[in-house]
């Protein structure tokens, strides 16, 4: 029983539904208002709520307590003793109708799989049946689940159906790939996007039916249980009836975590801790920790991955922290917002790039968490910065975080562009491991001035512009000048002959390098 609580304890009133607000909201004043429409399209992720509110709208529009409909006093359906009943916009629970429909008996409510029931002929049924009066209920009711999933010729009969359907059918169609419904039947229904539920909204509900189920439960073992889900309450209902029908009343954190084949978020949170901050051995000696605990490494690097995604996705925009709320709780959402001060966007997407090149180089390994030690081996020498120690040979390394040089902000251009000229070649070396192509195109390209907060670059070919100012080539150069200098500005390149036509009268400054050869005599040697 315990295995499909989803089932159990699945919503039977608007009130009950967890999240999908504006949904729910506009369904019951639809109903309030009497204004019912003909046809209608659930769409978003699996596990949502789409067919649980299909089932819950078809319910309340059939409830004696919002028909129109007068009873003598003493004779309503309700048993109360009124002449007219006011419209609640919920489904009473009580009447005749709400019971069929709950107990799966209402002939007028016509549940259909559309990935089982794809064919023309399938609808062509439907097509037959659609006219017939309902048999008991005041509305019949489709709910066609899975409809991206009908040919192109089924599409094309329910159509015909939808052009002029009978007063007493509604239609409810769902969705998870609402891309592929031809525009011809999306114009014909009013639409409902579903959202994924948050963290928050899934560990709550979990709570409750976990108190209703008598078992305790760690509140991180509810977050591995909400995360794993991917923000569909069904998902993690019936995952948590899984758990429970092991019949262990205290389920820990370390139980889900075997059951499932994954760690914890704070397991994730502390590993990537130990990357930015430089501390080698702690990570290396995670891994070995992990290992020891039987740990699922393919599950984990594709934690690690969607973790580091996060990361990238709040590097490039902060705001965008409130899109992954259904898969960070607030904490956490917290600790990556202070561990994405000591790394630069080209840092995260380096190691995404390492690691999702070294699973799939060593996916055959049998050490199954040798991909991951490369990669933060590779990773690590790029996040810190390698100096000699004073204590051994030259040849002797520790790593240190990195740093950047502190500057003030400059109110003399010239001053900021003679530091960038100054370190231009150590910005191209830096960026040698990101991009190669790039690297060698700034070394064909010159800074010229600053102008406001741009740095101006003049190019060779308009083809170098493309490179430089593609959206993430850009983003990465602006990091590893802000990053060797402490100057943060923002990067324009223009050709030579936009650089002319723009700016006619300028006359090129030389570096200080190149004043003092001028004053002294000689000439610069490349190595």
């Amino acid at each position: 029983m315990t295995a499909t609580l989803y089932r159990k304890y699945r919503p039977q009133t608007f009130s009950e539904v967890i999240g999908q607000r504006h949904v729910v909201q506009t369904l019951k004043s639809a109903v309030k208002s009497g204004r019912i429409g003909q046809a209608y399209l659930f769409a978003g992720p699996r596990g949502t709520g789409k067919t649980s509110l299909a089932r819950i709208f078809a319910k309340t529009i059939n409830c004696a307590a919002n028909l129109e409909t007068e009873f003598p006093s003493g004779n309503s359906p309700l048993g109360n003793s009124v002449s007219k009943w006011k419209k609640s916009g919920e489904p009473c629970l009580k009447c005749d109708s709400c019971k069929t429909i709950a107990d799966n008996r209402a002939l007028d409510i016509i549940e259909i799989d559309a990935a089982s029931n794809t064919g023309v002929d399938n609808i062509r049924e439907l097509r037959e049946t659609v006219n017939l009066p309902p048999s008991a209920l005041k509305r019949k009711v489709y709910i066609i689940d899975e409809v991206h999933m009908l040919s192109g010729g089924a599409f094309n009969a329910l159509l015909k159906t939808l052009e002029e359907p009978p007063a007493h059918v509604i239609f409810i169609l769902a969705t998870t790939e609402v891309h592929k419904i031809p525009e011809t039947i999306l114009s014909r229904v009013q639409r409902f996007d579903f959202t994924r539920l948050t963290i928050e909204e899934i560990i709550n509900r979990l709570k409750e039916i976990a108190k209703l189920e008598k078992v305790s439960v760690d509140r991180e073992a509810l977050e591995i249980i909400a995360v794993h889900s991917e923000g569909g309450m069904r998902n993690a209902e019936s995952l948590l009836g899984q758990i429970i029908a092991l019949e262990d009343k205290r389920i820990t954190t370390k139980e889900v975590e075997f059951l499932i084949g994954t760690v914890s978020e704070k397991e994730l949170s502390d590993f990537v801790e130990m990357m930015v901050s430089g501390n080698v051995s702690g990570a290396f000696g995670k891994i070995g920790a992990l290992r020891e605990a039987g740990i699922d490494f393919k599950n984990f690097g594709k934690s690690l991955l969607n973790y580091l995604r996060q990361m990238l996705v709040l590097k490039i925009n902060p705001e965008l922290g409130k899109k992954l709320s259904y898969e960070l709780t607030k904490e956490r959402l917290e600790k990556m917002k202070k561990q994405l001060e000591a790394v630069e966007t080209s840092d995260i997407l380096r190691f995404i790039s390492t690691l999702q090149e070294n699973i799939e180089k060593f996916k055959s390994s049998p050490i199954p968490q040798l991909f991951l030690e490369v990669s933060l081996a590779k990773t690590i020498r790029t996040l810190t910065k390698v100096q000699p120690s004073s204590n051994e040979k030259p040849d002797s390394v520790e790593t240190k975080p990195p740093k950047k040089i502190e500057k003030s902000p400059s109110e003399n251009p010239d001053e900021d562009l003679n530091l960038v000229l100054s370190r231009w070649p150590d910005i191209i070396d830096a960026l040698k491991d990101y991009n190669h192509s790039l690297s060698s195109v700034l070394k064909m390209s010159q800074p010229m001035l600053i102008e406001g907060k741009y740095l101006i670059l003049r190019t060779k070919y308009s083809f170098y512009n493309d490179k430089i100012t593609d959206g993430q080539n850009r983003l990465t150069i602006e990091e590893a000048i802000d990053r060797m200098t402490g100057v943060s500005l923002k990067l324009k390149a223009l050709t030579e002959k936009d650089f002319e036509d723009q700016y006619p009268d300028f006359k090129e400054k030389k570096s200080l390098l190149q004043e003092a050869v001028d004053i002294f005599g000689g000439k610069i040697v490349e190595e």
